[in-house]
């Protein structure tokens, strides 16, 4: 990649290289700190974890976005809300365990599928209110509510959103075999096994980022406003300023 990036002038090698490195330091570090914690085995531990990779997630979302004040948040709130209902609804009908060989992968793949969807959302949703505030305003100067303004904009991000997730379902097994299915056969399960636990992820994600997609779209209006229920995006850039 690296080579036909130079060869074809992509402007991409340094992006490559970086993300390389960045990659392979970043796997190496968690792997000793899930190794450490899997000595541990203690749950507070193991919920630190879950939490500060929603905080790295967030502070991802937030500088994918742009300068938006608030972004931060809001993308918190809604991936702790969605995990949370998720891993507990697994948990209390003894679908996984506590224990940190399913709690900790189980979490960290919900936390990443759903900050991928929420980045996706965001994108959505400030674009398309940018491009069409003359007809958000249009609407408040009529008497609407802010969210009722942009009501068919947030209907478009969601959708947008959860579009991915829906492709997820529809290609299981037909297309691409996924990770998890996969890495349960090159561990020695038998692939009726590795389909079960499969089926499960996929539903523990979809599940997972509906739910924080639902929270962002209920929270994101009200950055999109300020008190005076005015549009706060700046003529020049494409910033949210509360």
């Amino acid at each position: 990649a690296i080579i036909l990036s130079t060869v074809l002038q992509m402007g991409l090698r340094k992006s490559l290289l970086i993300g390389m490195v960045r990659s392979f330091v970043q796997l190496i570090a968690v792997g000793y700190i899930i190794h450490f914690i899997f000595q541990l085995e203690g749950i507070v531990y193991q919920i630190l974890l879950l939490v500060a990779m929603s905080v790295v997630a967030s502070f991802t979302a937030h500088r994918q976005v742009g300068g938006i004040r608030g972004v931060f948040i809001i993308t918190w709130v809604s991936i702790i809300a969605g995990s949370i209902l998720t891993l507990g609804f697994l948990i209390a009908f003894g679908v996984i365990d506590t224990t940190p060989r399913y709690f900790i992968p189980f979490g960290g793949m919900i936390i990443g599928n759903t900050m991928n969807s929420i980045i996706i959302a965001l994108e959505r949703l400030i674009s398309q209110t940018r491009d069409r505030r003359h007809i958000v305003e249009s609407a408040l100067s009529l008497g609407a509510s802010p969210r009722r303004a942009i009501h068919h904009l947030l209907k478009s991000a969601v959708r947008a959103s959860l579009i991915p997730r829906i492709n997820m379902l529809k290609i299981a097994g037909i297309i691409q075999l996924p990770g998890a299915f996969m890495g349960m056969l090159i561990a020695g399960a038998s692939p009726i096994e590795a389909a079960k636990l499969q089926i499960i992820v996929m539903y523990m994600i979809v599940g997972c980022v509906s739910i924080s997609i639902m929270v962002l779209s209920f929270l994101m209006p009200r950055f999109l406003f300020n008190k005076n229920e005015q549009l706060v995006f700046t003529e020049e850039k494409d910033i949210l300023k509360l």
